[in-house]
């Protein structure tokens, strides 16, 4: 291994979201912090020294981007995903959060129905109901080896029933941690196509897959999917970036991308911060390396608190996630409800996670964990939630 990821950093005092905001988000300190996908690992050194050019240059003004940084990302795409597209179809963004809510207000009318498939990242419920559209949630369906799926019978008649505008696909899923097929992909993008849905497709975790499973860019799968959907994508998953305010939002058809670039520019946030694009410019061309390292680092802590569970703390259960660095663990079986539940894991385990139902009533019981830090740390959480739960048994 060339790069170094087991070193454990002090992040606190850095205004870290995820390392300094325990007292006003109501945590104690003492709790291990693996809620937020944010990475514990410094970003590659091609990164930070793009960063310190710009530092040493001494201007901060404003800032746009040029066809060579559209095509930077471009290259991105088609090299790891196998999806080639063209650069003038690209939008710069500062946040994938930001730019769905901007594509929901440009493509949609207030009133008008969006679907999302919960359990799934709670910022989609939340942005679909602030920007005054209906919410409509289906439920994914998973079996007893806790394989989550899709009910297509239910999503179409969810969409049917609820004249759905715009279904919001998470690809991969946060936080089943699916790699959707092919062919679910394709049964998304027909029903979808039969009802006039466009397809919001959120694929800022594409770099985190494990295996054989392999991410698919759902624009990639038909002309008609490109046509039908918008894609939104960023480096602040795959290198931890997500301060540096930049995302990217890909919509091949023309008059959904000048709907969605209207938005964007009517909230007059529509410049990209100069160090967002320098970083953004090195992790796209020099960090290939480096970010097969960290997956194969992360894949090697999954793997250790899937043996931990099975072996230590057969109460629970954790299936292998096929994508993503968030496992997502079954804890139904302690018979606990929310917040018995809520008391073994902040409490005693002293650990700091995103409990399940946060992502949806369908979550209720399941804890979110972040497998993206160094093994020791992921060593001192199993241990410490073996020694909860052992204790309350």
């Amino acid at each position: 291994m060339i790069y170094d990821f087991d070193t454990v950093y002090d992040r606190r005092n850095t205004n870290s979201l995820k390392w300094d905001f325990a007292a006003e988000r109501h945590h104690s300190e003492d709790e291990l912090s693996l809620w937020v996908a944010d990475m514990d690992f410094r970003s590659p050194d091609p990164i930070l020294k793009a960063l310190h050019d710009v530092v040493d240059r001494g201007f901060f003004g404003y800032t746009a981007d040029k066809k060579e940084d559209r095509e930077i990302v471009c290259s991105w795409f088609e090299r790891r995903h196998g999806y080639a597209y063209d650069p003038e179809d690209m939008i710069f963004a500062p946040g994938v959060v930001y730019a769905l809510t901007q594509a929901v207000n440009g493509i949609t009318e207030p009133g008008d129905a969006v679907m999302i498939s919960e359990p799934v990242y709670y910022p989609f419920s939340a942005l679909v109901k602030d920007a005054g559209r209906r919410l409509v949630r289906n439920v994914l369906i998973h079996d007893e080896e806790e394989h989550y799926g899709i009910d297509f019978d239910i999503f179409e008649k969810q969409i049917k029933d609820n004249d759905v505008k715009v279904y919001i696909l998470c690809s991969p899923h946060n936080p089943v941690g699916r790699v959707w097929t092919k062919e679910e992909l394709l049964k998304i993008g027909d029903i979808c196509l039969a009802n006039k849905v466009t397809v919001f497709s959120d694929e800022i975790h594409a770099d985190f897959v494990y295996g054989d499973n392999k991410h698919i860019p759902f624009a990639s799968i038909s002309p008609e999917f490109e046509q039908n959907s918008v894609t939104f994508t960023s480096p602040s998953k795959t290198f931890n970036l997500a301060g540096l305010q930049i995302a990217e939002i890909i919509a091949r058809d023309e008059k959904k991308r000048a709907a969605v670039k209207k938005a964007v520019n009517a909230t007059g946030y529509a410049e990209v911060p100069v160090t967002g694009l320098a970083a953004m410019r090195a992790a796209y061309t020099e960090c290939d390396g480096w970010v097969d390292e960290t997956v194969s680092y992360i894949w090697k802590n999954i793997l250790y608190m899937k043996d931990h569970i099975d072996e230590k703390i057969p109460q629970l259960k954790m299936k292998l996630p096929e994508g993503t660095y968030l496992p997502w663990v079954d804890c139904r079986s302690l018979g606990y409800d929310r917040k018995e539940l809520e008391d073994l894991i902040r409490n005693r385990a002293k650990l700091w996670l995103d409990a399940g139902y946060i992502f949806g009533e369908s979550g209720t019981g399941w804890q979110r964990f972040n497998a993206a830090c160094p093994k020791s740390i992921i060593v001192e959480v199993m241990d410490r939630l073996e020694k909860a739960v052992n204790e309350r048994i």
